[in-house]
């Protein structure tokens, strides 16, 4: 995979909380262990509607957001059970964000800190020996 420098693109605002994994990649597309081919299957139960057509109120199909590299989500995002599947099929959507990208949880994003962490906690030590 190519080293993640810049993006630029369409930003989507997916204006919806607690999205868990099911909802990212519904579990019927989960019987591939191939990273491709999953794009088709993301949001799903949300972007099709019961006849396979597109359903025009969600946001990934509205025409100014079909391309969209880029997926503003709420809280809790990617919540669930752990699934290799949904990063994969946002990737194969197209859409690429730092934590995707790097396979980071939020602690995992908070432990790319680790350094600064450490230094700012011995300094506290020091200052605050009583604490």
């Amino acid at each position: 995979m190519d080293k993640f420098t810049t993006l630029e693109g369409v930003a989507a605002p997916l204006k919806i909380i607690n999205v868990d994994t099911d909802m990212i990649i519904p579990k019927q597309y989960l019987k591939t262990i191939k990273r491709t081919g999953l794009g088709k299957g993301l949001f799903s139960e949300q972007r099709y509607k019961d006849d396979g057509s597109d359903n025009p109120d969600f946001i990934l199909n509205k025409p100014a957001y079909r391309n969209a590299r880029i997926l503003v989500a709420g809280d809790n995002f990617g919540c669930g059970s752990s699934r290799e599947h949904a990063p994969w099929a946002l990737l194969d959507f197209g859409i690429r964000k730092h934590c995707l990208m790097n396979g980071l949880d939020d602690i995992g994003l908070t432990m790319e800190k680790k350094a600064s962490i450490d230094a700012y906690e011995a300094k506290a030590k020091t200052e605050r020996a009583w604490a």
